[in-house]
């Protein structure tokens, strides 16, 4: 199986129910208005989250992520070499929930000092996300949740308690909302693949093997996104 498996995304805003299109319209311009507020300081995403720091690949951005413990939400940036990425980026976010603290699992001893991973977002040099994509469990080591708490975990993800990183906060929870089909899209193939990864060997085997890193992507435009979904705003409030 060659992976990571890609998926085609096409912003099909003209199937969203009214309710649905009203929440993308307020999530893009959430986004939109993070984006301004930092480009107002002359900065963009990934530069104000590095600052002055030196760019070094593995390491974290910030050094000890950005945490949110009430809303038990969590993220960091950085960057692989250059030749251990599948696909074109100049680093990405990894974004997490703390499963045990909003109830998608029971405490345990093994898993809760490491939060449960929910999507990984590639982001271009210019501060732009160009696509989403998941990752095998040794990758975060957290605990491997179904589709549906995934989803759950997404919806719950917030960071408000961290002012500092305020507009990055603001565009990462406005961007997992715009963008919940194609994540959803993108977490149900991820089952497919470890389905058919785990048919003829033992799962935990499967999710411990280094060389099954990223399972799937699928890029996006989100500029192209943002204006389709204003004509479909226009269309639908005619």
């Amino acid at each position: 199986m060659k992976l990571p498996k890609v998926l085609k995304h096409h912003a099909t805003w003209s199937d969203y129910q009214q309710d649905e299109l009203d929440a993308a319209w307020k999530a893009a311009t959430q986004l939109v208005l993070s984006l301004q507020s930092l480009g107002e300081k002359n900065q963009q995403v990934v530069q104000s989250l590095i600052g002055d720091d030196v760019f070094v690949e593995w390491e974290h951005y910030p050094n000890n992520d950005v945490r949110d413990d009430k809303n038990a939400s969590q993220y960091f940036y950085h960057a692989h070499p250059g030749l251990q990425r599948p696909f074109v980026e100049h680093g990405h976010f990894h974004l997490f929930v703390h499963a045990e603290k909003i109830g998608l699992r029971r405490p345990t001893d093994k898993y809760s000092p490491a939060p449960a991973h929910l999507v990984a977002v590639s982001m271009d040099a210019q501060g732009i996300p160009s696509g989403f994509f998941i990752v095998n469990r040794w990758v975060t080591k957290g605990p491997w949740l179904n589709q549906a708490q995934c989803e759950r975990g997404l919806r719950h993800f917030k960071i408000a308690a961290n002012k500092k990183t305020k507009e990055i906060n603001q565009f990462l929870a406005a961007l997992i909302h715009l963008y919940q089909r194609p994540i959803s899209a993108l977490l149900k193939q991820r089952d497919v693949i470890m389905n058919q990864l785990s048919a003829d060997r033992d799962r935990r085997s499967v999710f411990a093997d280094p060389s099954i890193e990223v399972l799937c992507y699928v890029p996006i435009q989100l500029m192209d996104d943002i204006a389709a979904l204003e004509v479909a705003m226009q269309q639908k409030n005619k």
